[in-house]
């Protein structure tokens, strides 16, 4: 979907602008390497494998959803900078690499990748609707407290998705992922969840919550038991209630129930701190248009990703000379 007006593009350029500034900042603070501009705590990652459900009706089998299984890596995060203690911050980001994927892919420069990605976080809505109150959100939080604190006043609707986004989470393995935006689904369109499946066990009653208490819990689970996550479709159903240029109206899940048609398992035995891997893994870049066009993302916000995700991906390996590559398997 192309970019719809003057003000959006305008918007968007704010966006990069704002984000390569705070990657730049970020590069002197905290370690002279280049971070991402969000969801730049890295939790931890793993390998697995999603499967789609057997017996999938036609209408289902677009795009990735035509093949039975492909190798992964997934990484979990925390929308905040590392030093900042994980009860602090309970925005979880989920991104998921498929690995084996044909076809050309939409992001500029990596067309012929065989990878395809899923891009979520632990909440159903964003909290801006388009790429210009994005980015009047970004300017007011990087002013100044008081600015910000004018900013949520009188944005009620921006105010509220984020208290609800404060919720505490016990696990990264616990938590329930949404694309939070939508995407093409061919013809249609949908958004994507991912839900703790079975067999994940919560927290005993005594679990330690310390500065880093999710990735020890992650590493804890993944060494023994494993995880399990079941993927699911939600599809637009009524273009009014269910819209694609608004990110802060929640879609209905009494209007359009989700539809499970994969899983993601993540063997047991796998240790985060496997020593190369979580520098390698966290070289990677992770983008909602590094995917087939059957699955092209939607709306303003996606619009504005496309571009800001770009740069700062681009920005973060030219400083860290890092080329641009994409992994071939999970082992």
């Amino acid at each position: 979907m192309e970019i719809q007006s003057e003000r959006e593009l305008a918007a968007i350029t704010r966006l990069k602008d704002l984000f390569l500034g705070l990657q730049a900042e970020r590069y002197v603070d905290i370690d002279r390497r280049v971070q991402r501009p969000v969801f730049l705590k890295p939790q931890g990652h793993a390998r697995g494998v999603f499967t789609l459900q057997p017996n999938l009706p036609e209408e289902l089998r677009i795009g990735v959803f035509t093949q039975r299984e492909f190798s992964a890596w997934v990484r979990f995060s925390s929308d905040t900078v590392p030093q900042v203690p994980d009860a602090a911050n309970s925005t979880l980001g989920l991104a998921i690499k498929l690995l084996g994927v044909p076809g050309r892919k939409l992001l500029e420069g990596e067309g012929q990748a065989l990878t395809h990605d899923f891009v979520l976080q632990n909440h159903d809505v964003f909290f801006s609707d388009d790429a210009e109150a994005f980015a009047d959100f970004i300017e007011a939080s990087l002013s100044s407290a008081e600015a910000f604190e004018e900013f949520l006043a009188s944005h009620p609707a921006t105010d509220a998705i984020l208290q609800e986004m404060a919720k505490e989470e016990d696990s990264v393995l616990l938590a329930r992922y949404s694309s939070t935006v939508p995407y093409a689904f061919g013809n249609r369109f949908v958004k994507y969840a991912v839900r703790p499946g079975r067999g994940t066990r919560p927290p005993g009653p005594q679990a330690e919550r310390g500065p880093d208490f999710l990735r020890r819990d992650l590493r804890r689970r993944l060494l023994k038991d494993g995880a399990h996550f079941d993927f699911f479709l939600q599809f637009q159903k009524d273009p009014e209630a269910m819209p694609l240029e608004k990110a802060t109206v929640r879609w209905s899940e009494e209007l359009s129930p989700l539809i499970k048609v994969a899983t993601l398992v993540l063997p047991a035995g796998q240790d985060i701190d496997t020593p190369g891997q979580p520098e390698a893994i966290d070289n990677l870049s992770f983008s909602p248009w590094h995917a087939l066009e059957v699955h092209a993302p939607a709306g303003s916000i996606n619009r504005a990703r496309r571009a800001v995700y770009k740069a700062s991906a681009d920005y973060r390996r030219r400083r860290n000379h890092v080329p641009i590559s994409e992994p071939l398997e999970a082992v």
